[in-house]
C-alpha cells in the first residue's frame, strides 16, 4: 500500500507545473481578444446597421418611386468625365424647365468618401460641373433634378474614357 501512496506524492509546486501555465494563457489569450473586438467595434461602428428598419423601407419605397417617375418621363442621361470636370446630357426626355442637376457619388465600401453636386445648366442642354477630385473605381451614380421629382442611377467604372449612358430602371412599381 505504500507503493501507491507514494506515486501520488506531489512532484513540486504547482508553478512548476506545464496545465496550470497552459490553463492561464488560453484564458489570458480569450480575454485579451474579446478587449481587441470590443475596442475594435466601438472605434469602427458599422454603418450600414440602421436602427429605424421602418423608416428606412419607407424612403426605399420613395426612391422606387422617383426611378418609376423616371422610366413614366422617359428619361435617359448621358454622363461625360473629362478629367476634372463632368457633363451631362439628356439622351431622352429633356425637361423644358432647365433646373440644376443634382449629381450623387456614392462609393460601395466607404461612406465617408460619398459626396454630391449641384450641375447647373451652362447651355444648349449641357449640364457641366468640376470634381472636388480626381475619383476612380467602382461608383453608384445617382442623377436627378433639383426638386427630385425623378432620378436615375447606376454602377460606373471611374475614370471611364466613353460615355456613360443612365437609365431608370424598372422595379415593376
Amino acid at each position: 500500500m505504500t507503493a501507491v501512496n507514494q506515486s501520488n506524492i506531489n512532484t513540486g509546486p504547482w508553478y512548476k507545473h506545464f496545465w496550470p501555465w497552459y490553463i492561464v494563457f488560453m484564458l489570458s489569450a480569450v480575454i485579451i481578444a474579446c478587449i481587441v473586438t470590443v475596442i475594435l467595434i466601438i472605434r469602427n461602428p458599422a454603418p450600414m446597421v440602421v436602427d429605424d428598419y421602418y423608416n428606412e423601407g419607407r424612403a426605399i419605397n420613395l426612391e422606387l418611386n422617383r426611378e418609376a417617375r423616371a422610366l413614366e418621363l422617359g428619361i435617359t442621361v448621358a454622363v461625360t468625365f473629362n478629367g476634372d470636370r463632368v457633363d451631362i446630357r439628356f439622351a431622352s426626355g429633356d425637361l423644358t424647365d432647365r433646373s440644376a442637376l443634382r449629381l450623387h457619388f456614392y462609393h460601395p465600401t466607404l461612406d465617408h468618401r460619398d459626396f454630391e453636386l449641384m450641375v447647373p445648366h451652362v447651355n444648349d442642354g449641357l449640364y457641366r460641373a468640376t470634381l472636388p477630385e480626381a475619383i476612380t473605381g467602382n461608383w453608384r451614380i445617382d442623377v436627378e433634378p433639383f426638386h427630385r421629382e425623378w432620378r436615375v442611377s447606376d454602377t460606373v467604372r471611374l475614370p471611364a474614357r466613353t460615355q456613360i449612358i443612365i437609365e431608370p430602371e424598372d422595379y415593376g412599381i
